[in-house]
């Protein structure tokens, strides 16, 4: 039960209205900034989604709330910043180095607001399908407004992307409900099957449907059709180059098992709309499309077998480089003027820009705002990500202001100053040339993580220093 009560309002708001507009948003696992043709891949084969982003309106300077899922996922649906949360790292993730990783909250609360339950409350029908990766028995998404919820495991990824969709040796990542389909099945054609499915049963009435690909997360499996499309036999050797703490980031995209994955996500967007126009509900309904970090490029201890490539964007999935947050994003709405938006904004910022396209009030509990008010213009960005991660990421946290990024890093107090306008690529560390905006951002994060109780890691007693080879 829920300690909290949303406002009656939303109920009487609901009744008041003769045609609610319904939602999609559609999360892809791991989908990388330049993932899609749209946004600057010419590997890659996007074009229901770079469709979506022609009748829509393409954010350019979006982020995730953090560098890896379960943050990012728990801001999406509640509009609080994981810091607020506890929830700072993937649930489940446990690493140690010089420090010890913060203490960190492995399921989102109950008294929590969800996306959910604010558009149930306003007489929506609510369904959820896919990665939940929010917490297992009693935290799962039907106990955080969900009304209709399939094939959502207790973990991260699928056991297999193809049927049974089964580890034999981690059981968590077992996908439920979905015994019956046949060997051959794909995991992703099967999750927008039963998402026509809800469409057709409740285009009646209104719904909000959150479709949580698994795709295109580890393992890397796609359907050999879908592969074979990608395979260059004459390709070169893959190109990889070193990040800081000796990890490695691909810097090609030609990985054609991963591009198979990409364009079986690609096939899912394109249904969803085509089932959206068969059954007339394209024009009173919005689609959000994005992912929950920066694609998997960057891996530790030298490992060379990372699936994508987010340059010019440095690093990936698990830093706080901008190739590990920053995601796209795409909204079509018929209360949105098509285009692109360049002003910054993260995760934080989706249910409140929901709930006000929808008509609803806001909550009273969200960090982020409205993407399309004054409010969400030049203010401060804010990540905390105190853990240790296997992309070779170390404790940090990041602010960015206007085109100025700062990263802090807790093992020794470092920072890095960037221009993004100027060097998007983050090569360029301006923090001894520029040691008042150094300052003044480093004052602004240190603020905004107390005000928060944001937890950090501290000293490792066990740590021993690596000897040199």
């Amino acid at each position: 039960m829920k300690s909290r009560v949303l406002p009656i309002v939303l109920l009487l708001l609901a009744a008041c209205s003769a045609s609610p507009p319904n939602v999609v948003v559609i999360i892809v696992d791991d989908l990388g900034w330049k993932d899609t043709g749209v946004y600057g891949s010419d590997y890659y084969e996007t074009p229901h989604i770079d469709q979506l982003a022609e009748e829509g309106l393409r954010f350019t300077q979006f982020y995730s709330a953090n560098p890896v899922c379960s943050p990012t996922r728990a801001s999406i649906l509640t509009g609080r910043n994981p810091a607020r949360l506890h929830i700072t790292n993937w649930i489940g993730g446990s690493q140690n180095g010089m420090l010890r990783q913060a203490e960190y909250q492995r399921e989102l609360p109950l008294e929590e607001v969800t996306l959910g339950e604010a558009f149930q409350a306003a007489g929506y029908t609510t369904g959820y399908l896919g990665k939940w990766h929010l917490g297992t028995e009693g935290y799962r998404a039907a106990d955080q407004g969900f009304e209709f919820v399939r094939a959502s495991n207790d973990t991260g990824s699928p056991g297999n992307y193809f049927a049974p969709y089964r580890h034999p040796n981690f059981v968590a990542s077992n996908v439920p409900d979905l015994e019956s389909d046949a060997d051959s099945t794909y995991l992703t054609d099967r999750l927008t099957d039963l998402a026509i499915e809800f469409l057709e049963t409740h285009q009646k009435e209104p719904f909000l449907l959150v479709l949580s690909h698994y795709g295109v997360h580890t393992p890397l499996q796609s359907k050999p059709a879908m592969t074979d499309r990608f395979v260059n036999p004459d390709a070169e050797p893959t190109p990889f180059m070193p990040e800081l703490y000796d990890a490695m980031t691909r810097a090609a995209q030609d990985h054609a098992t991963y591009a198979g994955m990409i364009a079986s996500v690609d096939a899912s967007v394109g249904r969803i709309t085509e089932a959206l126009r068969e059954l007339n509900l394209t024009e009173r309904t919005t689609i959000v499309f994005t992912s929950d970090n920066g694609g998997l490029s960057t891996l530790s201890n030298g490992r060379q077998w990372a699936p994508t490539a987010n340059l010019p964007l440095r690093a990936g999935k698990g830093w706080l480089y901008e190739g590990g947050i920053r995601i796209p994003l795409i909204i079509y709405s018929s209360k949105v003027e098509r285009g692109t938006y360049s002003k910054p904004g993260t995760t934080d910022d989706l249910m409140p820009t929901l709930l006000a396209l929808a008509g609803l009030p806001p909550t009273d509990s969200t960090d982020g705002a409205d993407l399309f008010t004054l409010a969400s213009v030049n203010r401060p960005l804010y990540w905390h990500f105190p853990h240790y991660h296997g992309s070779g990421n170390r404790p940090s946290g990041a602010i960015r202001a206007g085109d100025y990024k700062l990263i802090e890093w807790f093992e020794t107090g470092g920072i890095e100053l960037y221009n993004l306008a100027a060097d998007p690529e983050e090569l360029n560390d301006m923090s001894g040339s520029l040691p008042a905006v150094a300052d003044s951002l480093h004052i602004l994060l240190h603020t905004w993580r107390s005000n928060l109780e944001a937890q950090m890691p501290t000293p490792n007693p066990d740590y021993e220093v690596p000897t040199s080879r």
